[in-house]
């Protein structure tokens, strides 16, 4: 737990270095041009942002590096996001990347609402983000629209080959990549998605 909260103060020290907020009526003009650049995250967010009780707020901001990613969950109920990645093309973030991005960072809220704080840990967090996203798109995928799965499932499986297991995000898909769930959602897209 102590490890925990001192890797959130971290990154919470560290991310209020490198972002700038971003006033309510610029995020709101880049979300609506989200309606012809990423019309599939414009549709989810517009959803989720009346409909799932656990956001309370989302920040939006623009980073000073690369390496930031594009959001972030608290466990306060705020999500943060970087509008970099809805105002211009980065490479590997396309529509349906984003769409599991945005279900990612509410898996955390999900998990941060039913893992008492002292039983968290990051590793933790990262594999419910992943698998509440994997649950999400699969949905869209179940109403016609397989790309967000098929996106997440990539990317989740490119990830968890990497060697940095000082990353949370990677030590939680090694894990995830070799479970029955992971399997099951591959297993769908074959039978269902087509090539």
């Amino acid at each position: 737990m102590f490890i925990y909260v001192i890797g959130v103060l971290m990154t919470t020290a560290s991310f209020a270095q490198v972002q700038t907020v971003v006033d309510s009526a610029t995020a709101n003009a880049v979300i609506e041009k989200c309606t012809q650049s990423n019309p599939k995250f414009y549709r989810e967010y517009q959803y989720i942002k009346t409909h799932d009780t656990l956001i309370k707020r989302f920040i939006f901001f623009r980073s000073a590096t690369q390496n930031m990613g594009p959001a972030f969950a608290n466990p306060n109920g705020t999500i943060r996001i970087d509008l970099r990645y809805l105002e211009t093309a980065v490479p590997d973030f396309d529509d349906n990347r984003l769409i599991v991005v945005l279900y990612h960072e509410i898996g955390h809220l999900h998990y941060f609402a039913t893992t008492l704080p002292v039983n968290r840990n990051p590793a933790d967090s990262e594999k419910a983000a992943f698998e509440y996203s994997l649950l999400k798109t699969k949905e869209i995928a179940e109403n016609g629209d397989c790309l967000p799965l098929r996106t997440g499932l990539k990317f989740m499986k490119l990830r968890s080959e990497s060697d940095n297991l000082a990353d949370a995000h990677v030590r939680a898909l090694k894990r995830m990549v070799n479970e029955p769930l992971y399997f099951e959602y591959l297993k769908y897209v074959e039978e269902n998605c087509g090539k």
